[in-house]
């Protein structure tokens, strides 16, 4: 699995684990394995093997593909994905600065591409950063 690929695939598994509503023992149960195993797969510590990836693809009823990121959005994903922008008014504001802000946009494509650990750094800072800005100019 390429690092792109396990990149893609921790996104992926916090993702649908949340989406679930389900918390990292929640999970755990229903795969029979640890917490801890959970833990790495999701923080890139541990690389998933095929039952992994089989298990997983089940629980969340889509394919091993799209877990790693290799197949195309579905049009159910889309609609879903379409659905969200059109009931959270913040994202479409979002979207409007990004379209109109490339520079940014672009760094956040860099962004993802970080590795974990220095993308969630990476992160912590921005916020820090934006909250003081906002209190400043305030």
């Amino acid at each position: 699995m390429s690092m792109k690929e396990l990149e893609r695939f921790q996104m992926n598994m916090k993702y649908y684990r949340e989406k679930n509503n389900w918390s990292q023992e929640r999970l755990a149960d229903l795969l029979n394995v640890s917490r801890s195993v959970i833990t790495r797969l999701e923080s890139g510590e541990q690389e998933p093997d095929l039952s992994y990836l089989l298990s997983l693809s089940e629980v969340f009823q889509v394919s091993i593909g799209h877990l790693i990121g290799k197949d195309n959005q579905t049009n159910q994903y889309l609609y879903e994905v379409y659905g969200k922008y059109e009931t959270e008014e913040s994202f479409l504001h979002i979207i409007d600065y990004l379209v109109k802000q490339p520079k940014m946009a672009s760094m956040l494509q860099q962004l993802l591409l970080a590795k974990t650990k220095d993308r969630k750094l990476i992160e912590d800072i921005l916020v820090s950063v934006v909250e003081k800005a906002t209190k400043i100019s305030e």
